[in-house]
């Protein structure tokens, strides 16, 4: 050791899902020179969601002590995201945290709240824990229910995952950036895991947004909780949403994301998994997709916000999103939420637990949450695009591959080297980054009317047979491409001022 700390900190880590919880915890400890922290995980005996964990644990660049040996050595402190571990193997006083917003569901086929179940609890009728946080004092009662040996270790901390999103508030515009959101409305999906989750029911949901939400209003991310990434694998994953990523979808990758997302949300699409109860906290507009089956426990604060939010009808999503966002108070869920998380910030009561267990003086200042980091997404660039003009006269545009219906003068606009050969063979506008290529373009494609790249200030193009047109318009030069063809397709006079859906546009030839 160069460094010669005071206490030695084990962090017991089952899946991604308590990795993500557990370090939203350890950001009150790791930069303490007092304190060593060391990760381990039980390889021989994973569960059934364990899958990517030896991955992130080798990203993170953390110590990594092998289970075997963990038991052998004795530590100060002794963090755990779930009871489902051989906790009672280890050597040092335990603090369990539950990996969720509280105690809100079932083991399935069971009536055993998960995080408090008595068989894992306790071993040859020692309860193993030294603390067990909750995060409202009403989940005393649950606990006393459920293991009442263990009352006494309870500690009400609040919720950590909750208020990094608290303290992360002010960074909106930040995560909105890195998702590329723009002045669009942010979708977000958010399904948990299992045959009941939103993502196993409703599969195609992501496509038929696509095919819905015109791209230039609406952007659409999907975040799914890490046991599908652990379950499926993320090539899997990432190969059935390929359709879906090359029409425009966000997703977010396993590890961190997920609460940037929902911070960065106009409206939330989920199921009855703690992201649900997350994003209501956060303010956000929740929809739920309906369930026939499902583990919430009865009369939690997620039962209570299942029967609140509004359930998502099978026709009319755009309806019923615009609907959601503009009939929406940011309180509305407030005294649901407070049922769920006790109202006093959680960092200072958990700090206070992780320094007397660790019988370490607090450090002064006392530490604080940090902001959630960026989200880094996985996300593509729309190749094809149909556009055309919807039932108000706008000019909207949606991923060609959506098909969708409805539009006036639709028409496709294909990028030259990203679209398919289908797509450029039947579209109206090739477009390209460098003009030199025009003529080129318009020889390879007889079909199209028009070839078009960006331009300082706007977008240059060069129409069949009539030469070249400079649009200048600070806006997407797609659109501006786009307009120019409905310009030549209705006959209109092409030179002159235009109007963009509300944008003022200046066409000049060349």
């Amino acid at each position: 050791m160069t460094n010669a700390p005071e206490r030695q900190l084990l962090v017991v880590v089952r899946t991604l899902t308590t990795l993500n919880r557990l370090q939203d915890i350890l950001t009150l400890t790791s930069a303490d020179l007092r304190i060593q922290t060391t990760f381990t995980f039980d390889e021989a005996r994973p569960g059934i969601l364990s899958a990517g964990v030896s991955d992130a644990l080798r990203a993170l660049r953390v110590a990594v002590t092998p289970w075997e040996q963990a038991t052998k050595n004795t530590f100060d402190l002794i963090l755990a995201a779930s009871e489902n571990d051989a906790l009672h193997e280890l050597n040092g006083p335990i603090l369990l945290v539950p990996h969720g917003i509280g105690y809100q569901k079932y083991y399935p086929g069971r009536r055993v709240t998960s995080g408090m179940d008595p068989d894992r609890l306790r071993h040859h009728d020692r309860v193993i824990p030294a603390a067990i946080a909750l995060s409202h004092s009403v989940q005393r009662e649950q606990l006393k229910s459920a293991c009442p040996e263990a009352l006494d270790r309870a500690v009400v901390v609040g919720d950590p995952c909750h208020d990094r999103m608290v303290a992360s508030r002010h960074r909106v515009a930040a995560y909105r950036a890195a998702l590329g959101a723009g002045d669009r409305k942010v979708v977000v999906i958010a399904s948990t895991w299992g045959r009941h989750s939103l993502y196993a029911r409703y599969p195609r949901l992501p496509h038929r947004l696509l095919s819905e939400l015109p791209l230039d209003d609406f952007q659409l991310v999907l975040t799914l909780h890490p046991g599908v990434w652990a379950a499926h694998g993320p090539w899997q994953l990432e190969s059935w949403l390929r359709p879906e990523l090359a029409a425009g979808l966000t997703l977010i990758p396993p590890d961190h994301g997920w609460q940037a997302a929902l911070l960065a949300a106009d409206c939330v699409l989920s199921d009855q998994g703690s992201a649900a109860l997350y994003a209501a906290a956060a303010g956000k507009p929740v929809l739920l997709a309906p369930s026939a089956a499902t583990t919430t426990v009865d009369d939690s604060p997620l039962a209570m916000l299942t029967r609140a939010a509004a359930e998502v009808a099978d026709t009319g999503l755009r309806e019923q999103i615009d609907a959601a966002i503009e009939n929406h108070s940011p309180e509305r869920y407030r005294p649901i939420v407070g049922q769920a998380v006790e109202a006093a910030a959680s960092g200072q009561r958990l700090g206070d637990v992780l320094y007397d267990l660790l019988d370490l003086r607090r450090p002064d200042p006392r530490p604080a949450f940090p902001p959630v980091p960026d989200p880094a997404p996985v996300a593509h660039p729309v190749a094809a695009l149909a556009a055309g003009f919807d039932e108000t006269g706008k000019l909207v545009r949606f991923p060609a591959s959506t098909r969708p219906e409805g539009l006036r003068r639709r028409h496709v606009l294909a990028h030259a080297d990203q679209a398919t050969l289908r797509d450029l063979d039947g579209a109206a506008i090739v477009f390209a980054e460098d003009p030199d290529r025009f003529d080129e373009l318009l020889t390879q494609w007889p079909l199209a009317r028009l070839v078009a790249a960006p331009a300082p200030g706007g977008c240059l193009a060069r129409v069949r047979d009539s030469g070249d047109f400079l649009l200048s318009a600070e806006i997407d030069p797609t659109l501006l491409a786009s307009h120019l063809h409905l310009l030549l397709v209705s006959q209109a006079d092409v030179e002159g001022t235009h109007t963009v859906n509300g944008r003022p546009v200046t066409v000049s030839r060349c």
